[in-house]
């Protein structure tokens, strides 16, 4: 059974140790509004709620608008063609060593961003 965007929303919230009156004070959204779109109430939560609700919990909001339904892995994959361009035609395995070149690149940048913080 997938999880729905609702039972996402109050697993990230409880994970965070967060009442709903702690969101509304982070977010603005009311605890009502919340607990509507927690129980599945709401069925497509507007973007700008869903987009304060990443940043206050520091999750990926594609990730919210695709349980919402307002992206598909098909918008993604084509928005990704338009960024790496011929990635289509790349393996799994491809995209992989890709990234694990990339997560290196990041950790050794901010290696050297930590060493000059020390000076």
């Amino acid at each position: 059974m997938t999880e729905t965007l609702g039972q996402y929303l109050r697993t990230i919230r409880e994970q965070n140790k967060l009442s709903t009156r702690d969101v509304e004070k982070g977010t603005g959204i009311t605890t009502s509004q919340l607990s509507r779109m927690e129980c599945n109430i709401t069925q497509i939560p507007s973007p700008i709620a869903l987009k304060k609700l990443a940043l206050f919990y520091n999750i990926k909001l594609i990730e919210l608008y695709q349980k919402a339904g307002y992206l598909e892995r098909e918008d993604i994959n084509a928005y990704m063609e338009t960024c790496f361009k011929g990635i289509e035609k790349l393996s799994q395995e491809d995209k992989k060593q890709i990234q694990s070149q990339i997560d290196y690149l990041i950790f050794q940048h901010e290696k050297e961003r930590e060493g000059n913080n020390d000076i």
